[in-house]
């Protein structure tokens, strides 16, 4: 492996370490998910902080070490977080933590890793929805990862869905309507379930032209973070955090 490593990432989480420093893990194109040492970078005016918040996407310097790689270098390449707006970073928590329990370390996904670019920067963007972009990348991402949800037939019977509310069920990763239906799992209404068919048809950029009602927006995004609950077998702390932000 030579001395020195050049990549670019997104950063996933990261944690303070010792006095001054930081743990990052970090998205990169090349080498995939990786955990890398970042020395001194919580001191003021640390010379690599501007390109580690998270969700930010930098050019990457790295030195391989025993268990981690070490942070020499980051240089920022798209836009960082408004530290002024809570929503939109609620929402780039969620997704960074999101794409962090679906991603395996050391697996480069060139696809993915432009699924996150493309998502994170949107998200970013003060021109854009937060809310309406985290609805979207998230279910992008779940795609990717193969945890399409079942929109089209009931996850009970296999008979196929009408445009009538239902109930989301996460461990069955769909909906159940008429018969099947019980108090268990999230309420679907009809509007929902024609917002997610839409997404499941790559309708992304049509459903950031929708006029999102607060409801809509609310009853999907509960439906996704509770359908990657499921298929990681934990909370989404960062999804709870934005929850109270509403």
């Amino acid at each position: 492996m030579p001395a020195t490593l050049s990549d670019e990432g997104i950063v996933l989480r990261r944690r303070a370490f010792a006095e001054a420093d930081r743990i990052f893990v970090i998205m990169t194109r090349d080498h995939g998910k990786v955990s890398c040492l970042a020395r001194g970078v919580r001191r003021a005016k640390a010379r690599n902080a501007a390109g580690l918040d998270v969700l930010a996407r930098s050019q990457l310097l790295l030195i391989p070490g025993r268990n981690l790689f070490v942070l020499a270098q980051a240089r920022p390449l798209g836009p960082a977080p408004s530290s002024t707006d809570p929503v939109r970073l609620g929402c780039a928590a969620v997704l960074a933590e999101a794409a962090d329990g679906l991603l395996e370390d050391g697996h480069p996904d060139p696809d993915l890793y432009r699924l996150l670019c493309d998502s994170g920067e949107r998200l970013l963007d003060s021109r854009s929805v937060p809310r309406v972009e985290l609805a979207v990348a998230i279910f992008e991402l779940a795609a990717q990862v193969g945890y399409l949800p079942g929109l089209e037939r009931c996850v009970v019977c296999g008979r196929p869905l009408e445009n009538l509310p239902g109930r989301f069920l996460p461990e069955l990763g769909g909906i159940v309507q008429d018969g099947c239906a019980s108090p268990a799992g999230l309420a679907c209404g009809a509007a929902a379930i024609r917002v997610l068919r839409l997404l499941a048809r790559g309708g992304g950029e049509t459903a950031r032209r929708l006029r999102w009602s607060p409801e809509l927006l609310s009853e999907v995004e509960r439906i996704l973070v509770a359908h990657l609950e499921h298929r990681l077998d934990r909370r989404l702390r960062s999804a709870e955090v934005l929850a109270q932000l509403e």
